[in-house]
């Protein structure tokens, strides 16, 4: 009897662990892992849209300012509009790199948030779940 009992008593520490619970995490996390995956590429996308359309913007700049002028005067205001437009582009660049930084950094930290509550819910439940099944084998075992 003693031998059934401590028999019983090892099948239930063995089952004090859910793989399901566990396996449950583990597709939180990569839901996770995939979720934040996503956000950087489509940042990365938006980046090098804003890096492509700055430089299309400055090339443009640079043919507006070597085009051949009929009076000397006109190259000088040439350069003076070019560096306002340059200027003007560096201005907007920074602006979307900016505003792009600020909607990603608020998006992960909005995902580490969520992801972190479901987590932390799901290794509770385990942890509570384990928790159960040692006193109802403890109880059994006494």
């Amino acid at each position: 009897m003693a031998k059934q009992n401590a028999k019983n008593t090892a099948n239930d520490l063995n089952n004090l662990f859910d793989p399901q619970g566990y396996q449950d995490v583990f597709k939180t996390w990569a839901s996770m892992n995939e979720r934040m995956v996503s956000l950087s590429v489509e940042a990365g996308t938006r980046v090098t849209d804003i890096a492509s359309e700055t430089a299309k913007d400055a090339l443009s700049n640079l043919r507006e300012l070597t085009q051949v002028r009929d009076e000397p005067a006109e190259y000088g205001k040439a350069y003076t509009d070019f560096a306002q437009k340059q200027a003007e582009l560096f201005t907007r660049a920074v602006q979307a790199y900016a505003n792009e930084t600020q909607k990603v950094g608020s998006e992960t930290a909005e995902l580490a948030s969520k992801a972190g509550e479901e987590i932390t819910d799901k290794v509770a439940a385990n942890a509570d779940s384990a928790a159960q099944k040692a006193r109802s084998a403890a109880n059994k075992a006494a």
